[in-house]
C-alpha cells in the first residue's frame, strides 16, 4: 500500500494551476463580452461556453455576474483606495477634514461614473441574494474613512456634534451606484450636477456657520 506521506504532490499542483487558468480565462472572456455586447446582454452560460469552461467549473469560481464584475474591478478599487487614501490622509493632513471629505465624495463619484456598468451589475446581484452582507470590503473602507473624517471635523469644531457613523451611511447611500445610474440615465443629471448637489448637502450643509 502506498504511504500517503510520500504521495506525489504533482496532481494537486496541476489542479491549482488549472483552476487559476480557468479563472483567468473566464475573466478575460467576460471582460471581452461585456465590452462588446454589454453586461445585461451577456449570460453566465455564454461566458462559460465562450471560455471553453464547463458550467460546473464556472459556478465554482463565480456564483453570478456580480462576482465576475467584482473580480474585474478589484484592481481598480485597490488603486483607488491607495490613491485616495493618500489624498485624504489622516489627522496630520493639511486640508481640513471636510475638505478631505469633499475630495473623497468627488473621487467616489468619478469612480462610479467610469465603472458604472460593473457597479450596477454588482448591486443587482447583491439585491437578488439577500443573504449576502450589505457591506463588502470596499464599502466598509469608505464607511471607515467618512466616519473618521466627520469625527475629526466635529473634534476640530468644523461641524456640530453628530452621529458620524449614521451620517456616513447617509452619504454612502447618496453615492450608491444604483442611485447614480438612475440620476444619470433616467433623470438625465450630469455628473457635475450630482457632485454639486452632494457638496451642497454634505459639505456646505454640515459646516458650522453655513447659511443652508
Amino acid at each position: 500500500m502506498d504511504n500517503p506521506q510520500f504521495a506525489d504532490p504533482t496532481p494537486k499542483r496541476r489542479e491549482r494551476s488549472d483552476a487559476r487558468e480557468n479563472r483567468r480565462q473566464l475573466l478575460a472572456v467576460a471582460k471581452q463580452l461585456f465590452n462588446t455586447q454589454g453586461i445585461d446582454r451577456t449570460s453566465m452560460h455564454e461566458i462559460g461556453r465562450t471560455a471553453g469552461v464547463g458550467q460546473a467549473t464556472l459556478y465554482r469560481h463565480f456564483a453570478d455576474k456580480g462576482e465576475i464584475c467584482q473580480a474585474l474591478i478589484k484592481e481598480d478599487l485597490a488603486a483607488f483606495q491607495e490613491r485616495v487614501g493618500a489624498l485624504i490622509g489622516g489627522v496630520a493632513a493639511v486640508a481640513s477634514p471636510m475638505a478631505r471629505l469633499e475630495t473623497l465624495i468627488v473621487e467616489k463619484n468619478r469612480l462610479t461614473e467610469s465603472h458604472l456598468p460593473l457597479f450596477a451589475a454588482i448591486d443587482e446581484a447583491a439585491a437578488a441574494a439577500p443573504h449576502k452582507p450589505f457591506r463588502g470590503p470596499f464599502h466598509t473602507w469608505l464607511h471607515e474613512q467618512i466616519t473618521s473624517l466627520l469625527a475629526q471635523a466635529v473634534a476640530q469644531g468644523e461641524v456640530a456634534p453628530l452621529d458620524a457613523a449614521f451620517a456616513a451611511d447617509a452619504i454612502l447611500a447618496a453615492v450608491a451606484p444604483h442611485l447614480y445610474r438612475y440620476q444619470r440615465q433616467d433623470l438625465g443629471y450630469s455628473s457635475e450636477r450630482i457632485i454639486a448637489g452632494m457638496r451642497h448637502l454634505f459639505i456646505d450643509g454640515l459646516r458650522l456657520g453655513s447659511s443652508i
